[in-house]
This record gives structure tokens, sequence and C-alpha cells, in this order.
């Protein structure tokens, strides 16, 4: 495949680590070189209308986010919209142990309550026009997010910081109901969220 093309060009260089996975779904192959870089190829099309969409988002809601948004680029390799990412380091939520996730329910959910209230109540002029209905317009529990949250923060280990949300590509304007029910199955974090949420939201 195109990829591996890609993977022996970079593979030229001197000693990079290279790792290999396939995204949710399998719709994208990703490449992470050297625990800096991360490359997202389609694995269906050329990937181009959902690279230049995704763009679009984050470059919008990034002005406006608590929480960083890695910055994107859009590649052409062979015919192909790569998307090149900066690869934040850190864990996810879900490789913590429960009594990990417990312990730091409270500082996690003020974060995640404080980036979906400032992304849901955005309303970008630029990227309006990505909306399924046009004149919607921000409210409780509706607007801008990214769809996959509690898959997709990344926290710093030691001290529980989160510091990027990652993968926007199903991001949408849209309710996001779901994150405060789904998502996880620790009943404590979920209810310490919607609390921290409920506050900002009167």
């Amino acid at each position: 495949q195109k990829w591996t093309k890609f993977s022996k060009s970079i593979r030229n260089k001197k000693h990079p680590v290279v790792e290999y996975t396939y995204g949710y779904r399998c719709v994208n192959f990703v490449v992470t070189i050297d625990k800096k870089w991360v490359f997202k190829f389609p694995l269906h099309g050329d990937g181009l209308d959902i690279a230049q969409r995704e763009q679009r988002i984050t470059d919008a809601l990034r002005k406006v986010s608590p929480i960083k948004i890695p910055d994107m680029e859009i590649l052409d390799f062979n015919g192909l919209c790569v998307r090149k990412y900066e690869c934040i380091n850190g864990v996810g939520f879900h490789s913590l142990d429960k009594k990990t996730q417990n312990e730091n329910a409270e500082k996690i959910a003020k974060q995640i309550a404080k980036f979906l209230y400032v992304i849901g109540q955005s309303d970008p002029k630029e990227i309006r026009d990505l909306k399924q209905i046009k004149s919607d317009v921000p409210s409780i529990m509706h607007g801008w997010n990214q769809n996959d949250l509690w898959d997709n923060f990344i926290m710093n280990p030691k001290t529980f910081d989160v510091i990027a949300v990652i993968d926007w590509e199903g991001a949408g304007f849209n309710d996001f109901y779901d994150c405060f029910t789904h998502g996880t199955k620790n009943n404590k974090v979920k209810n310490a969220l919607l609390c921290e949420y409920l506050k900002l939201a009167k």
C-alpha cells in the first residue's frame, strides 16, 4: 500500500521509532514517528473532504478552546491526503485504573466540563456552513463538540492535567448529552462532570 512507501522514506532517516495502528472503525491507518508526529492515511478514498473538514473545525475551535487542540497539516502523498499532527504524549482516561480515576475525578471533571461548555457555546462564523442545520445555535449540552471525548483527551500522568483533546474527525454541531451518560463506566466521574458543567451553565 501507499503508506508503506511513506514508512520506508521515514526509515531512511537515522534510527526512527515507527509505530503503526488502525484508527477507529479502520477508516485510517495511523503511523507515529519518534513519538513526535502522527500521520493518518485514509483507507477509503483520497481523504480530502474529511481532512479539509477536520482542519477547518480545529482551526476555528483552537482559538477558543481552554485545552490544547493539536495543530494539523494536510500533506499530499501519492494522491492521498495524509493528515499530520503533533504527537501528544501522555495517558488517556481509560488507561487509568478505577482507583486512580476516582481519586482524580473532581480535577478531571472540572477541566472537561469547562472544555465542553466553552466549545459548546462557541459559534465561529467560519464553520457555520458545516452545521447540519445552518440556523442552529448553541444551547445547554448542544453545540460544537468532539463527539468521542472519553477516548480522546490526553492527561499528564503525574498531575492529571488535561493537556490536549485529539482526533476531531467526527466532530460536529449537535447534542452531546452522551458525554454525561456514556463513554465511561465510571459513574463517579460522570456525575462529577455533570455537576461541574451545570455550574457553568447556570
